[in-house]
């Protein structure tokens, strides 16, 4: 590949913990890892694989851990040039702060997008108790990374089905980004319900995903509205890589989805 690729869906961990909690993940969700979990890892990876730009997903498991989280990604962008790391906010940050005040420190502090991750944060994205966090994401120009469809650790409840999804995508203002293509596993009602929506996917973790549902999501939704993702370290991004370019995509839409998408949205250029 000589074409720019930004990457909107990695993940690493601060270097004291990072090797124990992929392990710890990893043996959860019985997947494969790749790397050690650090930010090292993940640039030796992108090196590997022609990544330009990374950007990391942090997701808080806890309330308590917001603030630290969004302090750290803070100081990590000001000396970041090939990584942009995002916050994190958590459903029940209200039992302990101010998510709008929490929020409004992100976008004071040039922080782009936050993770919300409906499995691990046990929450329904249709919760009436998320409008808070979504209209203080909507006024300050915020954008909400999702993770969307069945997730390996939890495959027994899906949270984050297309159709709860739906419902976020109805609130004006939001800037949405719905991982693995839409819903991972879900292909079929992501294609019915969400393709078309005012909301971006992302192709993380959808190598397994088959050509003829995958060319058919792209075809109603838009290729202005896709965006690269790997989900690295859990997939590689060459992996994803070389599931689209068995599509035989045309350059435009490549481009699009490579890099020029990710660059509208996030507001930079490469």
């Amino acid at each position: 590949m000589t074409m720019k690729i930004i990457d909107v869906h990695t993940h690493f961990f601060p270097d004291n913990i990072g090797p124990a909690t992929i392990k710890m993940l990893a043996e959860k969700a019985q997947i494969k890892a790749w790397g050690t979990g650090t930010a090292a890892s993940l640039r030796e990876y992108m090196k590997l694989d022609g990544i330009t730009l990374s950007v990391n997903a942090p997701v808080a498991t806890k309330k308590e851990q917001v603030q630290s989280i969004n302090r750290r990604m803070a100081g990590f962008n000001k000396t970041s040039g090939d990584i942009i790391g995002f916050g994190a906010m958590h459903p029940l940050y209200r039992e302990i702060g101010n998510p709008a005040e929490e929020i409004e420190f992100l976008a004071e502090n040039g922080i782009k997008g936050i993770k919300l991750h409906p499995e691990y944060q046990t929450f329904y994205p249709d919760d009436p108790s998320m409008k808070e966090i979504y209209e203080a994401c909507a006024r300050n120009n915020i954008i909400i990374l999702f993770h969307a469809g069945v997730d390996f650790a939890y495959p027994d409840l899906v949270h984050a089905t297309p159709k709860r999804l739906l419902e976020v995508t109805k609130i004006t203002g939001l800037k949405l980004i719905f991982a693995h293509t839409g819903s991972y596993r879900m292909w079929e009602e992501v294609y019915e319900l969400l393709a078309g929506k005012e909301v971006y996917f992302d192709t993380a973790y959808s190598s397994e995903i088959g050509a003829g549902i995958m060319k058919k999501i792209i075809s109603k939704h838009g290729a202005d509205k896709m965006l690269f993702g790997s989900d690295f370290p859990w997939m590689r991004a060459k992996q994803v890589i070389d599931m689209l370019e068995a599509l035989g995509l045309d350059n435009d839409t490549k481009e699009k989805l490579y890099y020029r998408n990710a660059e509208k949205l996030l507001g930079i250029k490469l």
